[in-house]
């Protein structure tokens, strides 16, 4: 991933704090403004519209996700089960701000469901690359149920430990 400008970086991690802490619909320029030091101009540079910035936080976080699941990659002689191993790895544990983060970004997900656009984009890949032979299938349902666990740990309604 390219390195980003300073102020845009710092907008970033200003808005995910409001997300995080307030919800999406508490995210303004000046909410931002404020948090991050950078002048509504600057932010308005980088990201011209509240949905541009929302956009840019989904992508960052779904970049981060894909960052975590190479970090979690084993070593095994078939590709495809270690991807398969660093996918499950990658679903659990995820701290209690990332929880509230992804929570915060629920209403804005639920207003302009085209903020998932990356994220489709990645499911659609994932499924256009499987070869659908009766292990591919169980791989399939596996990565199913480690987003299912995904969703249950962020609601809380189980955490394993």
């Amino acid at each position: 991933m390219a390195r980003l400008p300073k102020a845009r970086l710092k907008v970033l991690d200003a808005a995910e704090r409001v997300v995080r802490e307030r919800g999406a619909g508490a995210l303004t320029f000046d909410e931002v403004a404020a948090a991050s030091g950078v002048t509504r101009g600057g932010i308005t540079y980088h990201f011209p519209t509240k949905e541009d910035l929302l956009r840019a936080l989904v992508e960052r976080d779904r970049q981060r996700w894909e960052q975590t699941i190479a970090e979690q990659r084993c070593d095994h002689a078939c590709a495809r089960t270690a991807d398969l191993v660093a996918y499950l790895r990658s679903a659990t544990g995820h701290d209690a701000e990332h929880k509230r983060f992804v929570s915060g970004m629920l209403s804005a997900v639920a207003h302009d469901p085209g903020l998932l656009d990356s994220c489709r984009d990645f499911y659609r890949t994932q499924i256009a690359t499987a070869r659908w032979t009766e292990l591919e299938l169980r791989r399939l349902m596996l990565r199913l149920a480690a987003d299912g666990l995904f969703w249950m740990e962020t609601f809380g309604f189980v955490e394993l430990p």
